[in-house]
């Protein structure tokens, strides 16, 4: 497929998914593959993807992966036999972030809280009062930021948020699903929780 095409991501994403659809422990993000699988099965998932590339006329490319390891670094998320959780150099470099100055460092700021904002426990009640400076500003908007001591208060809160971020588990689809949702005057929330040994257990959050 040709590069720089506005819609090529999205066309070999939907191509690669009717690949790759039929085999459930499989987790395709367009050129890149996560084969998830316990002991020995790994070998034999890896045989049936392959083929199913195969059948497709597609190749990959050995040199580029990485093959029978517990821990993995995959989309910018660590991936261990217990679920996926934050890669912890990325943390330390968020929690050394400075006091936004300006509109654009706090845009920034609070983008890369986004990226990992599943994990994070209160993230819409904390960055609320952030997200205030924004309303009405441009993306490349250099204006200092009067700050106050609330702000202040949920800048070092959402740093602390992400200190302590959670480990999400994987889904078991034999086990029985259940969406919770909440909501406030300033925010709306979901979570998706998996019920295993008598109770529901936490599993994914929106």
């Amino acid at each position: 497929m040709s590069f720089g095409l506005r819609n090529a991501p999205s066309t070999f994403q939907r191509f690669i998914n009717e690949v790759l659809f039929r085999l459930e422990f499989v987790f395709p993000y367009l050129d890149d593959i996560l084969v998830a699988s316990e002991n020995e099965k790994n070998k034999t998932h890896l045989k049936l993807m392959f083929d199913c590339l195969q059948k497709y006329g597609l190749q990959g490319n050995i040199s580029k992966s990485t093959l029978g390891v517990t821990h993995l670094e995959f989309l910018g998320y660590l991936i261990t036999p217990e679920g996926s959780k934050l890669r912890p150099e990325k943390v330390d470099a968020i929690l050394s972030y400075k006091l936004p100055e300006t509109i654009r460092d706090l845009r920034t700021f609070l983008g890369l809280l986004n990226f990992y904002r599943r994990y994070l426990k209160n993230a819409a009640k904390h960055q609320a009062i952030l997200h205030e400076y924004l309303k009405g500003s441009k993306k490349n908007d250099k204006t200092k930021i009067v700050r106050t001591e609330e702000a202040k208060e949920n800048f070092e809160n959402c740093k602390q948020d992400l200190a302590h971020a959670t480990l999400l588990s994987f889904l078991d689809p034999n086990l029985q699903l259940a969406l919770f949702t909440d909501a406030s005057n300033f925010a709306i929330g979901s979570v998706l929780q998996q019920f295993e040994a008598g109770r529901f257990h936490f599993f994914l959050k929106n």
